[in-house]
Formats: C-alpha cells, structure tokens, sequence
C-alpha cells in the first residue's frame, strides 16, 4: 500500500534543511521540488537519507541564493546547498543530448518544464516530484501506478535509457530487489539487449554501485536479477567460470543461494567475499582459481582496505578449514584466529556457505562459541615479554628479534609461560643458546 508523500517521514535535521532551501527557492520566484529517490522512498513509506532538488532556478542563480555551496556538478546543473550542516542536491530543470562516455550527457540544455526534466530521468518510480511547501504530487511518468503495482521501469525507452548510463542496468536490479519490485517485461528485455552498455561504466563507478547492492536488502535477488538479464558476465568478466568445474552444477545459482543465507544486508567485505569466493567455503580449490578471484576483484579498483578485508577472509576461512581438521590444534592458534579482524566476514561467509549446501554448520558454531567464551584478558592478554626485555637480553635487533616476541606470545597463550619469571628464563636460554 503506498502512502502520500509528505515530509512527515523525513528526520528532524533533514526536515528542517528541506523547508528552508525550498522557502529561500520559492521566495525568490523560482519552483523548488522533491526529487527521485526520497519522493519514491515517502511513497513506500520509507525514511529518505538524503534529499534531492529540482528546480527552474540557473545554476548561478541557486549558488547566489545561498550562503554555503558546492558546485560538484555545475556544468550539468548540480549544485550542493548546505543547510546547517546537511547537503542536499539542487539540480536545474534540464534536458540531455548524446551520452558518448556511457555516463555523462555530451550536451546540456537548462530549461524550466518539469516534463522535459522527468523525460531525462531513468525509472519511473524516480521521476516523482513533491512540492515541499504545498504537499502537491507531479508524476509526469506515471511513477506512482508502476509503484502501486510494484512494477519498476524506465522512462521511456529502455535501450535509450541503458546506453546514456549503462550503470542504470546495476542500479535497476538493485532498486528492484530493495523495494521488492518486479522488473517490467519491457525494461528486462531492454537490459539484456543492452550489456554492452556496461563497456563504457569505470571499474570505480561498477564498484560502488555493486558495493551499494551489498548494503541495501535483498542483495542475493539483486544478483539473480542481474544474471536473469544476462549481465553478470559483462559486469564482472570471469565470475560465471571462476571455478570451471562447478559450471555445470548451476555455480552462480550456489553463490546467490550463499549471498542470501548472509543476511538481507551483509556488507561489501561479506559480500565480495562470498561471491568472488574461489573456494566456494570449501577447505581448498586451485591455485589458478584463487588468482583469478583476486585479478577479479582487483579488476573493480577496490580501495586497498576493501582489498586486504575481502582477502582476508579468504585467507582466514583457509585457516579455519586447516584448524578445524586437526584435533590437537593448538589454542594459541585458535585465538590468533578468532581475534584476527577478518574472522568475523570468513565466519559469515563459511557460514553462508555451508547453510546454503546444507551442510552441518555445528562445528562452526563451536568455534564460535569458544570465542565468546573468551576473556578479553584471554583473547589478548599483557605481553610477559616485551622488546624492552629483549633490548636488555642483548638480542640483536633483526628478524630474530620479531620471531622472538612472536614465539613468545604463541607460548604464553598456550599456557607455557604462566608468570613473567618463566618468559624472563625462556629469553636467557634462547639468548645463550644462539651465542653459541
């Protein structure tokens, strides 16, 4: 059932932020609407994070009616006004021409319809236009019928539409399956003759979209979304084979079956990690098929933190499935595990992965309990030795010194050292031992 639009929805800041931009519009002769995104989210019923503007007013003319602003995009209309501390879009009323890069119109034309400013816009559902002041609704498109009917689809054209940004093919999926939307007929045939459209979207642009999937709900539907339009393999060239010998056996079906046992919202570390995944939460897979996952994941232009998060995982439920084979794994090694930063994502991936097979997940949550089960104190506890000890040990700075520290935590957590006395006699045998 979709409500009304109004601000009632809106947080008290952004609520605040909304009214005073549009009245400083509106009192100075120019038309000051609530656009896209927000506008849908009121109609569901949802809180909007964010909110955007439409308006007739001139790039210049907005930034001269406000004191704080940022022109982010001004040569395509877009100027950043900020209310006390909130940013929020003002776009001028605009129609394009030529989209040569995929992304950006090659002409713009400032005007002051909202018609031709909805006709520029990619789905429906985001063509949607909320008077702010006076609670009118303008739906040039037909918005508001396709989300009574929970239909999402372009405006006009699809082909059109997907070749000015072939990124609205990932950001179609997405809105779909976090709304609970059902593509049109139309627009889903369009998608799947338009995947070369996704050529001319960046690695960076790709990432950030997929990466948004991760965090809004449903994201395992946003990907089946994407594979019944026949675009993962333009999207993320290599994931449909990335373990050759699972093809047969439906391998992007047992990924998205994976994604879904996360949870409606895993995250982009969870989330890469199960989709790019070449082990597919087994105990190992090919050489070859681990380098490939890591070409493509660095084929995206993760940020080095991403990176080295989705790699750890990997490289620490590895680890899990190396520990949990063998019965007298140390107990050192098992905390060095649980505390390792990346445990968390390899835990909700191995998991996923094993629920989704429907294989028996009680070892994991042996692990798991084990490690709530832990004191702070015992997860890390005060170092017995430290480099102070060994700068008086006389032990040469070097790698030895590194291994030294090491070995020596590995013993205190297994209970070899219980008092410092103990790790003091350990270091003055290794000491006198290497002078030899």
């Amino acid at each position: 059932m979709l409500e009304r639009p109004t601000l009632a929805r809106l947080a008290p800041d952004l609520h605040a932020a909304t009214l005073a931009i549009a009245q400083r519009l509106r009192a100075r002769g120019w038309q000051a609407w609530l656009v896209g995104g927000a506008v849908r989210d009121l109609a569901l019923g949802k809180p909007p994070k964010d909110v955007d503007f439409a308006t007739d007013a001139t790039p210049d003319e907005v930034q001269a009616s406000f004191e704080h602003t940022i022109a982010v995009g001004k040569a395509f209309g877009t100027i950043i006004v900020v209310h006390a501390g909130v940013e929020a879009q003002v776009t001028t009323f605009r129609s394009e021409r030529g989209h040569a890069d995929a992304r950006r119109p090659d002409e713009v034309q400032f005007g002051t319809r909202l018609e031709d400013d909805a006709a520029r816009r990619d789905f429906t559902c985001n063509a949607l236009y909320l008077d702010p002041l006076e609670g009118g609704v303008v739906d040039p498109t037909g918005g508001l019928l396709d989300l009574e009917r929970r239909v999402l689809r372009t405006v006009g054209a699809p082909r059109e539409r997907f070749a000015e940004d072939g990124l609205r093919l990932v950001r179609m999926a997405r809105l779909a399956a976090a709304h609970g939307l059902e593509i049109e007929a139309a627009t889903l045939a369009g998608a799947r003759e338009s995947s070369a459209a996704l050529r001319g979207v960046s690695a960076e642009r790709r990432l950030a979209e997929l990466s948004l999937i991760f965090q809004r709900p449903a994201s395992a539907r946003a990907w089946r979304l994407l594979e019944s339009a026949q675009l993962v393999e333009a999207l993320c060239p290599g994931l449909s084979t990335l373990c050759a010998a699972d093809v047969a056996a439906g391998a992007l079906s047992e990924r998205w079956n994976a994604l879904e046992q996360l949870g409606p919202s895993p995250g982009p570390v969870a989330g890469f990690a199960v989709v790019f995944d070449a082990a597919w939460g087994r105990a190992s897979s090919d050489a070859a098929a681990h380098s490939r996952a890591r070409q493509l994941l660095a084929a995206l232009k993760p940020s080095r933190e991403l990176s080295d998060a989705v790699a750890g995982a990997w490289r620490a439920a590895q680890e899990w499935w190396r520990l949990s084979a063998d019965s007298a794994t140390p107990r050192s090694a098992r905390i060095k595990l649980v505390r390792d930063a990346a445990w968390p994502a390899a835990f909700a991936a191995l998991s996923a992965w094993r629920r989704a097979r429907g294989e028996d997940v009680n070892a994991l949550a042996v692990w798991r309990a084990w490690a709530e089960s832990l004191r702070a104190d015992e997860l890390r506890p005060a170092p017995l030795l430290t480099s102070d000890d060994l700068l008086r040990s006389g032990l040469a700075k070097g790698p030895l010194w590194k291994q030294t520290l090491e070995l020596a935590e590995t013993l205190q957590l297994d209970g070899v050292f219980v008092a410092r006395e103990d790790a003091l006699r350990w270091l003055d045998e290794r000491v006198r031992s290497d002078a030899k």
